[in-house]
């Protein structure tokens, strides 16, 4: 019998050459792979050298930066990924007195914004790039208001009318509120199985100094129902108060220790009714010239006591707004006339919002930044680990100058306005517009509703479009604390693209300003 037959021979051949076949094939394709590798990997290594060496030609000559232009911008992936037109500046806050007083819109001699540079997707520099646009960026030093100190905010005891769910959502802005403070913080809860003590050790974990209450009561006499029970809290924990504050959950304030230094000037001793009416006159028609709950309301402790005496009366009225029946029951039994505090705000108005918060005006209070309009406040407010709570919605103008129109040999003249937190806006204008075109001591009017509500409350108020001027705003999108400095990344989406400012606060080495020391200490917390 012969070793091989012919019908198994062939196959056996034609395996062995498709075999074959896929074999060369194999060394084949990945000869050509590593080539295209390695031609991508020179691409990359040459487009990197080029633009080193064109930002290295473009700053040599000169004296050193003081920092590094070079140094990759802290961005989230999101913001990394796409083209974009970008540039950085730097500002360095120097502290003075905590009462220093400024204008409502400062000026800034040295250039600010170096110009913008093209960078592909991934932050690589494009080689299309000006080598005059690498230029070594100016240092901007800025005074700023220290922060008060904090312990006269220990007199100090609010009261909220909220759900632990809410609670949690809300803790960043909350934290930022209270956290860093020595003020007590009451809030009435709805009855439930939960077990409070282990949500009270959650929250105070994480640094809230908080105390849960539960309540039988509905919502809105829950709120007035904060009488009593900050009544029963003074007694028994907090014999030093004599403040009391009613907000609501998403009621934010930017700078507690500041409040507390402005009730310094009542008699704590005398009865005092304080807050702010709405902006919007049709909410003042509608529940009563009263103090509105969102923009905080501070009730001394003896006026405390006398709703205290009157609390089952006033309960007793009925199902409206809590804010609403605390004012009817002072205006009833409190002999205790309402003082308005103009700094804080209701908010009652909605999106666009852009030109309240670019106003330049002392706030002290915000609301409905979640609900009836949208504004991250906590990014907000980023700064303020830098550059001190007082510095957040400032405003500086900068960078003023005159360029031609080659196309019609107009000149323009541009200027930009740092709006701290919130914005910058770049304003240009035509030939034919005076320079004193905008009066900014006037607030810009950007949301949808009637400005003749407003005008009583917020006014003067100016146009959002004027004719022979152009406004170019770039938002606060993210902010970050990266060691002892903060980063502010403003977007602004053009036609021509993507486009992104970075200003850097340079922080005091080992942290300074607001947010950084924490009061509160574990297991020694406030009542």
């Amino acid at each position: 019998m012969p070793l091989f037959r012919m019908k198994t021979v062939f196959p056996f051949l034609a395996l062995v050459s498709i075999g074959f076949f896929f074999w060369c094939m194999q060394r084949y394709d990945r000869a050509a792979l590593l080539q295209m590798k390695n031609a991508g990997d020179a691409i990359s290594f040459n487009h990197n050298k080029a633009a080193k060496s064109q930002s290295q030609q473009s700053l040599s000559g000169g004296k050193a930066c003081e920092v590094d232009p070079k140094v990759a911008a802290p961005l989230p992936f999101s913001e990394w990924l796409p083209r974009k037109n970008y540039t950085r500046a730097y500002f360095r806050p120097h502290y003075v007195a905590p009462e220093t007083e400024f204008r409502t819109l400062e000026e800034i001699e040295k250039p600010v914004l170096p110009p913008m540079v093209a960078m592909e997707r991934g932050m690589i520099v494009s080689p299309d790039n000006n080598a005059d646009n690498f230029v070594c960026p100016e240092i901007i030093d800025i005074d700023v208001a220290a922060d008060e100190d904090v312990e006269e905010t220990s007199k100090i005891l609010f009261g909220l009318a909220t759900t632990v769910d809410r609670l949690d959502m809300l803790l960043p802005s909350l934290l930022y509120s209270y956290g860093n403070t020595k003020a007590g913080l009451l809030v009435l809860v709805p009855e439930s199985d939960d077990d409070l003590e282990k949500q009270e050790t959650y929250f105070r974990n994480r640094g809230l100094d908080v105390t849960l209450k539960a309540s039988p009561l509905d919502f809105t006499a829950r709120y007035f129902g904060l009488v009593e029970a900050m009544s029963e809290h003074i007694r028994k924990h907090r014999p030093q108060t004599t403040w009391l504050g009613f907000s609501d959950d998403d009621t934010f304030f930017l700078s507690l220790p500041t409040i507390a230094e402005e009730l310094k000037l009542f008699d704590a001793s005398k009865r005092h009714y304080i807050g702010a009416l709405s902006e919007a006159s049709w909410q003042v028609d509608a529940f009563g010239h009263i103090a509105f709950g969102g923009a905080g309301v501070f009730v001394s402790k003896p006026l405390l006591d006398v709703l205290m005496k009157y609390y089952d009366e006033c309960q007793s009225w009925g199902e409206q707004p809590g804010d609403q029946k605390l004012g009817q029951c002072i205006q009833r039994f409190g002999d205790t006339p309402l003082t308005l505090w103009p700094s804080l705000f209701q908010m009652d108005l909605s999106d666009p919002v852009d030109g309240f918060y670019e106003s330049g005006r002392k706030i002290e209070s915000v609301h409905h930044w979640n609900s009836w309009y949208s504004k991250d406040v906590v990014k907000m407010t980023t700064v303020s680990a830098v550059a001190g709570r007082k510095s957040v919605l400032r405003r500086w103008v900068f960078d003023q100058e005159e360029t031609v129109n080659q196309a019609t040999g107009e000149t323009l003249r541009h200027f930009w306005v740092l709006n701290n937190g919130h914005s910058m806006v770049k304003y240009t204008y035509d030939a034919s517009v005076p320079n004193d075109a905008i009066n900014f001591d006037a607030m810009e009017k950007t949301w949808p509703e009637d400005p003749r509500g407003y005008e009583d409350r917020l006014g003067p108020l100016r146009p959002a479009e004027d004719e022979g001027i152009n406004r170019d705003r770039w938002l606060l999108k993210d902010a970050f604390v990266v060691g002892d400095n903060v980063h502010q990344l403003y977007v602004r989406e053009e036609d021509e693209g993507h486009s992104l400012i970075e200003i850097v606060w340079l922080g005091v080495k080992d942290g300074g300003g607001a947010g950084v020391s924490d009061h509160y200490i574990r297991g020694t917390y406030q009542q």
